[in-house]
Formats: C-alpha cells, sequence, structure tokens
C-alpha cells in the first residue's frame, strides 16, 4: 500500500479524505469498516490505485482486496462470544397494524387513519431496532390512534347497533356480494336498494341468502328500487349473500354491461330483544359489573370486571406473563374514569387505551434466561414478528407456557405451520418487498406516451406476479430458483405482455374491448376475462428468474430509456451481495456525456467509461446490464432501439463472454455460493432487526452449510436462522475451533 497508494493517501497527502496512516492497527481499521469497505471495492475495481498511474499486477490487486476483507470480517468461530445487544424495538407501522388487528379482532390500518410518521429504513429494511426511534410527533399520533382504536373496538350505545347498513357492489353473472352478520337472535328486516345496469330492456334474477338458504328470489328491472324481505336467526355469525345468478336473455348475461347494481343494504332488528354487540366488542369486554356469579350472589362490581378483562387481554398484548401490579395500573385508569362520571364501557376503553400506548404494547420487550438466552415468550415473539410480522397467536403462545418453544425439533414444527398460513404474506411484503425494492415500484415514472402499454393495472399486477413467486420460494422454493427459474406466475394481462398463452388461449383476445370505441386498446386500461386468475406458466428461454420479472426490469429503468447501470449494480448488490462503490463526485452523468445524437445506448457507456474515474467500476456493472438490453424500460423483450439494433453481448470481469439475457443469466447462476451467502445475510438481518457484526458470521456460515445441506431451499434457511445462536440470544462455543472469513 506505500508502494502504490502512498503518494496521495500517506503522509501529508489526504486525498478524498483518507489517509491510510489513520490506521495503525486491526481495531482502528474495523472501527472504520464502511471506509474499509469502500478502499476494498474501488481496489477491487480497478479503480484505484489508477490502473494507468500503478504497475500493481492483478494477482497483487486480488491479493490486496482479500486481505482488507479477512482484516474486516475473519472471525474465530472457537471462541466463546456474547450475542450482540438488541436495541430494543419499537413495532413498525405493518407490525403495529398486524397486532392491532389479531389482538382486537378487527380490520383496520390505524397508521393510514391517523397519519403515523414514515419509518426509517436502516441496513435495507424498515424493523432495524437503530433507526425505530420515538419521536414526540410519534408519541402523539400513538395516542390518537389508542383513542380512535378504543372507539371502533368498544361500543358504548347498544340501541345504535338496532339499525345496520352495508355498502353495495356492482355483480355480474354468478358472483355475489357477501356481507358477514354477527347479530342476537330474533327477527329482521332486510333492504336492498338495486337495479340491473343502465336501460336494460330486461330483468335479471337475484337471490337473497341467509347461511345457504334463499330468504328471496326477485326479477330486478333497470329502474332503481328498494326491495325489503324478512327472516329470523339464533344468535351468533352468519352469511348474508345477494347473488345475480340469472337473467331473461343467457346470451348476453356476460356482457360488460349487464350488471346488477347493488346501491346499499339495510338491516333493521331484532324486533323485541337487545342487539348484539359486535364480535369484538364481546371478545374483550368478557364481564360486566352486573354479573353474579360469586358464592354470595352479589354484583361483581366494577373493579373484578375491569380486572378480568384485562386479565385476558394484557398478556396478549404484553406478548407475556404480566404482574400483578401492571394489572392493577389498568384496573386504576377503569376505577378513575368511572369515579369522573364515565360508564363501565367507556371506563373499558380508557383501560385499552393506556394499555396501546404502553412501552410494554409498543416496543418489543424481551426476558433472558440461562444466561443471555431468551426465554420463551421472547422466542415465541420473535419468530412471530420475523414470520407474520405480528404477535404470537394462541398456538405458540402456549407452547411457549409449556416450556417446549425452545426445543429445535419444536421450533421446527411451528416453523412449517406458520410458512403455510396467510400470514406468512408478510414475510413475503416484508423481506422479499424490501430487498427486491418492490414497494418502490408504484413510485416510479414512466413516459406513458412513449410506452402506452404502461397503467396502474399492469404495474400492480408486475408487483403480484413478483409476489406469487416469492411466495413460492418461501414455501416450496430454493435459492437456485432466483436466478434460472424456468417459470412464473402470470394472470391474462401478464401473459400477454410476455407473448406467452393462458390456459391454451391467446391472452390478447381475453381483453374486454369496449364496443362502439375505437382505438386506445394498446393502453390496455381495461379488465381482461379471468382478470383474477393467476396461473403457473413455463416461459420461453430469454426469461428466466427474477432477474427478468417485468417488475425488476421496470424499477431499474429511466423514464423514458433503460439504464445498464442501475440493473447491473441492482444485481450485484441484491442478489450477488457486492455492491460496487459509490459514484466519486463530480462525473457527469451519462445523459450530459459528450457523444453523437444517433449513438447507441452502448456507444454512450463506452464514451462514459473513457473517464478513468468511472472505467473501474463501469467494467463491473456495465456488461450486465447490456446484457438485459432486449427487456425494454417496462420488460417488455425487443429486437431494436430506435434505429439501433439491440446488440447484448458482453464479457464479465472474470473473462467469461455471453450473448444475450439467457446466457448472462447461465452465467450468473453458477454464483450460487455467493447468491446463497448474500440472500442469508439479508434475510438474517431482517429476522435480527439490527444491523449484523463480526460475531454474527459464524452462524451465517452454519446457515449457508445448513441451506447446502438442504438443496438451498429457502425454507432450511429460515430454519437454519431461527436455531442460530444470534436469534435465540446464545453464547455458543463451536465445536470446529475453526477461524472462517463468513463473507
Amino acid at each position: 500500500m506505500k508502494e502504490h497508494c502512498g503518494e496521495c493517501h500517506m503522509q501529508d497527502s489526504n486525498e478524498g479524505g483518507v489517509n491510510l496512516e489513520d490506521y495503525q492497527d486491526l481495531d482502528k481499521i474495523r472501527q472504520h469498516a464502511s471506509t474499509w469497505e469502500q478502499i476494498r471495492g474501488v481496489i477491487r475495481a480497478d479503480a484505484m490505485p489508477p490502473p494507468d498511474t500503478t504497475k500493481l499486477k492483478v494477482a497483487d490487486r486480488e491479493k490486496l482486496a482479500a486481505w482488507v476483507q479477512s482484516a474486516l470480517h475473519e472471525v474465530d468461530c472457537g471462541c466463546a462470544m456474547p450475542a450482540p445487544k438488541v436495541t430494543l424495538r419499537r413495532l413498525n407501522q405493518v407490525e403495529y397494524d398486524n397486532t392491532v388487528c389479531d389482538l382486537l379482532g378487527v380490520e383496520l390500518t390505524p397508521s393510514k387513519a391517523i397519519g403515523f410518521v414514515s419509518d426509517d429504513v436502516g441496513n435495507g429494511f424498515d424493523n432495524q431496532g437503530e433507526v425505530l426511534s420515538l419521536p414526540p410527533i410519534m408519541l402523539e399520533k400513538y395516542l390518537q390512534a389508542a383513542a380512535f382504536i378504543s372507539k371502533v373496538v368498544i361500543e358504548t350505545d347498544r340501541e345504535r347497533l338496532r339499525k345496520q347498513r352495508f355498502e353495495g357492489e356492482p355483480l355480474r353473472f354468478s358472483e355475489e356480494q357477501i356481507i358477514p352478520l354477527y347479530i342476537a337472535a330474533g327477527k329482521y328486516n332486510l333492504s336492498v336498494r338495486m337495479r340491473f345496469g343502465d336501460k336494460q330492456p330486461d330483468n335479471c334474477k337475484v337471490r337473497i341468502a341467509v347461511d345457504g338458504n334463499s330468504i328471496a328470489d326477485l326479477d330486478i328491472p333497470s329502474k332503481d328500487d328498494t326491495y325489503k324481505v324478512d327472516f329470523s336467526v339464533e344468535k351468533g355469525e352468519h352469511r348474508l349473500t345477494i347473488e345475480y345468478f340469472d337473467d331473461s336473455d343467457p346470451d348476453k348475461r356476460n356482457e360488460p354491461n349487464r350488471k346488477l347494481m347493488i346501491d346499499s343494504v339495510r338491516l333493521s332488528g331484532p324486533e323485541n330483544g337487545e342487539p348484539a354487540y359486535p364480535k369484538h366488542h364481546e371478545a374483550v369486554v368478557i364481564s360486566s359489573p352486573e354479573q353474579k356469579d360469586t358464592p354470595e350472589s352479589l354484583p361483581i362490581g366494577l373493579p373484578e370486571a375491569s380486572r378480568r378483562v384485562f386479565k385476558q387481554l394484557l398478556p396478549k398484548a404484553y406478548r407475556r406473563p404480566v404482574t400483578p401490579d401492571e394489572l392493577q395500573a389498568v384496573v386504576a385508569v377503569c376505577e378513575k374514569a368511572t369515579e369522573a362520571g364515565f360508564s363501565y364501557e367507556e371506563s373499558i376503553r380508557f383501560g385499552l387505551q393506556a394499555v396501546l400506548v404502553s412501552p410494554s404494547f409498543l416496543f418489543r420487550t424481551e426476558k433472558t434466561e440461562q444466561g443471555d438466552s431468551l426465554d420463551e415468550f421472547a422466542i415465541a415473539t420473535r419468530l412471530s414478528y420475523f414470520l407474520w410480522s405480528t404477535m404470537p397467536d394462541e398456538t405458540l403462545f402456549s407452547i411457549a407456557q409449556s416450556g417446549k418453544l425452545r426445543q429445535p425439533e419444536e421450533l421446527k414444527k411451528q416453523i412449517a405451520r406458520m410458512l403455510e398460513s396467510p400470514r406468512a404474506d408478510a414475510l413475503m411484503k416484508g423481506f422479499f418487498g424490501q430487498w427486491l425494492g418492490l414497494r418502490n415500484l408504484a413510485k416510479i415514472e414512466v413516459d406513458r406516451e412513449k410506452f402506452k402499454g404502461w397503467n396502474d393495472r399492469l404495474q400492480r399486477a408486475m408487483v403480484k406476479e413478483t409476489e406469487l413467486f416469492c411466495m413460492h420460494l418461501l414455501r416450496n422454493g430454493s435459492i437456485d430458483e432466483i436466478v434460472d427459474a424456468s417459470f412464473t406466475f402470470l394472470n391474462p394481462r401478464m401473459a400477454e405482455f410476455y407473448s406467452v398463452p393462458f390456459e391454451g388461449r391467446d391472452a390478447a383476445e381475453m381483453y374486454q374491448r369496449t364496443s362502439g370505441r375505437s382505438g386506445g386498446s394498446e393502453r390496455r386500461q381495461g379488465l381482461y376475462n379471468d382478470e383474477e386468475k393467476w396461473i403457473r406458466v413455463d416461459l420461453q428461454n430469454d426469461r428466466k428468474g427474477l432477474l427478468t420479472h417485468a417488475s425488476v426490469l421496470a424499477l431499474t429503468s429511466n423514464p423514458t430509456r433503460t439504464s445498464p447501470v442501475k440493473r447491473g449494480k441492482w444485481i450485484l448488490e441484491n442478489i450477488l451481495g457486492d455492491p460496487p462503490p459509490s459514484a466519486p463526485p463530480s462525473v457527469p452523468s451519462l445523459d450530459a456525456a459528450e457523444h453523437q445524437n444517433d449513438a447507441s445506448l452502448r456507444e454512450r457507456l463506452e464514451i462514459h467509461r473513457g473517464n478513468p474515474s468511472c472505467a473501474g467500476c463501469h467494467k463491473l456493472m456495465d456488461p450486465i446490464g447490456l446484457g438485459l438490453e432486449n427487456f425494454d424500460v417496462i420488460g417488455r423483450w425487443r429486437e431494436r432501439d430506435g434505429k439501433s439494433v439491440i446488440d447484448a453481448k458482453g464479457q464479465l470481469v472474470d473473462g467469461r463472454t455471453f450473448e444475450g439475457p439467457a446466457e448472462l443469466v447461465a452465467l450468473l447462476a453458477t454464483k450460487k455460493p455467493q447468491i446463497t451467502l448474500n440472500f442469508a445475510t439479508r434475510m438474517l438481518t431482517y429476522a435480527l432487526g439490527r444491523g449484523l457484526q463480526r460475531q454474527d458470521k459464524c452462524d451465517i456460515d452454519r446457515i449457508v452449510e445448513q441451506a447446502n445441506q438442504n438443496s438451498r431451499s429457502i425454507r432450511s434457511i429460515v430454519e437454519a436462522i431461527v436455531l442460530s445462536d444470534a436469534f435465540l440470544q446464545k453464547t455458543n462455543l463451536s465445536p470446529s475451533g475453526k477461524v472462517t472469513d463468513a463473507r
């Protein structure tokens, strides 16, 4: 380093703000790991020392880069090191909303209703403890949310529930609107205001049913009218359905304009007796002061009724057993409210608000036992927020209570159960959505005049395709399929976009063209037949794995043209885990660089690489991005870019050449060890909610080894993460005693 870097970065030279003589030992280097990662990156990329000013040989350059990596990441896994301490983690917005819904049995998104401040992102994810601070404005939002939630959950005006109103939906032939009911026993009057399309010459047939039993079959004309039906039920959950099941002209019933238009649905009752409280109210308010279940047959009173309510609720809300003092603190709030003149139900609202702003609810507090190891309830909480982004369910609570959750076989059993649950959608959206950047797709700008097929429905379909693929990976897939899967999941819109059949049909013919209108069909802003149906489809050779998903290709483009630099950088950073160094300041952008107006994008990149400051990094990124140039800004296949024929040939830095996206993907697929390591590192970061430290590298080694022994299945990575010392917060001595660079 003295010989090749000293002139600019030693003694009195401090170019770029880096003086290598500031780092006299390994501890100092490790204290400034980000700086030295950047140094390693520019050395590896041939950016520093500049190749035209040094005689540093390729082998020596590799040796120097390897030494920096070793200095930063080498770990002796034979030494027992305490697990890194975890910053107290506040629930992020997704976790908060999910926890409120599961705790109280309501469908709410209070973070949106109240307008929470956006969560900060650290280490690529928004669940990292070190960035989830609690500024004063966030505390104000939590107070507002607690008041809002308590009013939704706890009903104080029972008589108001005698009349209920539901919004109607437009229905096509054979469709039905389903309205779930939770009502008291008795007789009810149902009023439905509806019509059949607009100016239809005939009628449609509508069936109204409760729990599958018809209570009315009606002929509905095109004129708005209100239809009334009486029915009787027992107390409990019921299912009201309104179905458009036939019409007088079967040959026309599939036409887009023949719809049953339901304006509103009103329910009144019961005629005698009191209406039922909502199910979520009854689930929380399990006791009342008037109850007489004591030996003396006297009313139990407000303190005891409140105690029973929160004795059931608090352990779920705090995700652990609670102390008598914690319970009494909430009961005291209810008593104060009653003394101030509020009703019992209103006092329970105040108690619930106190629970929802408690640090034990808002933060994931963790208790340890057996040294630093987490207790059973903390393990249940970590596992649940990792896989579901919400509180543990009854099953996890029960196993934690039994003391068996720490057992490896029980943990594996629970992982299998939880990954099969619909709640695992949270892991797919939370981890994969942020790792791949899918959340940003809705924010990108695309020139809609130049790319007429781009619209909101296409953008949502692109995200859905990638989400379904990631859910397959999570439950049944492997790391290998990230790069070279020969299949994906498509609906008719995406099938036409990819130019593949949909269940043997031409997807383009499934587009519902509006009669009487010409032009505009290229924009595809309407619906397709079977728009909501998604199937697994085998792809052509040109598309393989995630790298050629339209969502990824659109995400890594500019509004008017593709960006080989963005695409190459995205693959290096997100898939291979080897991001190029940051661009030097004052380097002109590609569009600002001088070039002929008719120069192809490849030619313009070559001119840009003529700048010595740019050449090193761009030779890492550009070949990968240029190999995907057959895909346009929104990911559609093309042979030409304007007047220029697409040239998708290239050479990777290791000397291997390719021609076209299929050969590029095949070369990248050989880097499975690197891809597996990156994936395991990213997922462990997400699971722990903190940045990884040097001692975590031993866990990473074991996770990767476990994956390799199980065909690199993603489920095996999830299992290895949950069983890792870092996840369970254990200090463990590896029997190997080996020194390893887990990177």
